[in-house]
């Protein structure tokens, strides 16, 4: 198998300006570029472009797959990571989670990139999946949802490069089961199974933001200036309003009024999530076979009573079946040859004794004989006993 590489950028927050995608212009000669979003594929080359410049100087998200085992996203923040320093910490253990923040500023860039031997986890190809769903991570972290944060530290833990025996878990947001889906469709991106989150949820709390009846927002917006408030909505209609609802989001944390996402310390190590997930699968597995299985014999007991409401049909009426028989044979094909081979079947067992068996044995062979060549038809009259 060849080698084979796919980079993608994408901007969420507005599209490039013509100085962005001039620059981006140069990155490579052979990508696909629009002021929306840049993507290149290789094959026994690589891109050699500056990948944060590109988040810098417009997109907002990166996705880098190769099939040989490199998988890598990267997420640019221009408010930084909601959260305080004491709180991040425990996230970013692993050496292939890393937050890189601008040398002016307060945005940054957060990466994650572990390592993987070639086969060692499936390939993947809905790439737009991914990209959609490392959007809703990054819309996550920018309102200070610290779920969204463990989501990537499991992307990053799970790396041939780290023990998950001595992975130890960062503290364990609560609400971990109830987190929107997209979010959580950026696991298999990296061989993880999104069960994961539900191992990790066990022992831990719900949570809902606004239970509290709290409203940090309106509170903000109620102590603000009048002038201001004017000004802001000003912002919003003229300027990128995801931009300036980022910022006045990291505005409101930064004033305090915002409490801190609670998590629970359970101290599990990766490993035990992995061995956890592991069961949850094989009952998942489990409880789908059983619905397969009851599903199948809900629909063979309705097929068996519409073949007998049919036979019923072929009893009063045999010579209307035995053209309709020859009818399905003329329309052609396998799945038309079995059907015909059914019908006589039935019928035969409808009329019932000699007279039935005649009946299908004449027309079965009334058929071969009329298509001489269609040997697929004659094998399915054999096989409900209808020709020799």
């Amino acid at each position: 198998m060849s080698e084979y590489q796919y980079v993608v950028f994408r901007a969420i927050d507005r599209p490039l300006d013509d100085k962005q995608l001039a620059f981006a212009e140069k990155q490579s000669s052979r990508s696909e570029l629009s002021r929306w979003e840049m993507s290149v594929e290789y094959h026994y080359s690589s891109f050699r472009g500056d990948v944060d410049g590109l988040l810098r100087r417009g997109f907002d998200l990166h996705l880098a797959y190769t099939n040989y085992g490199d998988r890598e996203i990267r997420l640019r923040l221009p408010s930084g990571l909601p959260f305080p320093q004491s709180t991040i910490t425990p996230f970013l253990t692993c050496g292939s989670f890393e937050w890189e923040q601008d040398a002016k500023g307060i945005g940054g860039i957060l990466s994650v990139a572990p390592f993987h031997e070639s086969g060692d986890i499936e390939e993947v190809w809905n790439f737009d999946d991914y990209l959609d769903s490392l959007a809703k991570v990054r819309e996550q972290l920018i309102v200070g949802d610290l779920r969204a944060l463990y989501i990537l530290w499991l992307c990053a833990a799970y790396d041939d490069n780290e023990d998950p025996e001595e992975t130890i878990e960062p503290p364990v947001p609560h609400g971990l089961d109830n987190l929107p889906a997209l979010s959580t469709s950026l696991l298999p991106f990296f061989g993880l199974d999104p069960l994961i989150l539900k191992a990790a949820a066990k022992g831990v709390p719900g949570f809902d933001s606004n239970a509290n009846g709290e409203d940090p927002i309106q509170d903000w917006s109620q102590s603000i200036p009048e002038a201001r408030s004017r000004g802001l909505l000003q912002r919003f209609l003229k300027e990128d309003p995801v931009s300036v609802k980022a910022e006045l989001l990291a505005e409101i944390r930064a004033s305090g009024s915002v409490v801190d996402w609670p998590t629970t310390v359970r101290g599990r190590t990766l490993d035990e999530l992995l061995d956890a997930t592991v069961e949850l699968r094989e009952e998942a597995n489990r409880i789908q076979e059983q619905k397969q299985q009851a599903k199948a014999k809900r629909e063979a007991a309705k097929a068996e009573k519409e073949r007998l409401a049919r036979m019923e049909k072929m009893k009063a009426a045999p010579k209307t079946w035995l053209a309709e028989a020859e009818k399905t044979v003329n329309a052609r094909g396998t799945a038309n040859y079995k059907a015909a081979a059914d019908i006589l079947a039935d019928l035969r067992e409808a009329v019932g004794g000699e007279k039935g068996n005649q009946l299908a044995r004449d027309c079965a062979t009334k058929l071969a004989k009329a298509h001489p060549t269609l040997n697929m038809l004659k094998s399915s009259l054999r096989k409900r006993g209808l020709f020799e």
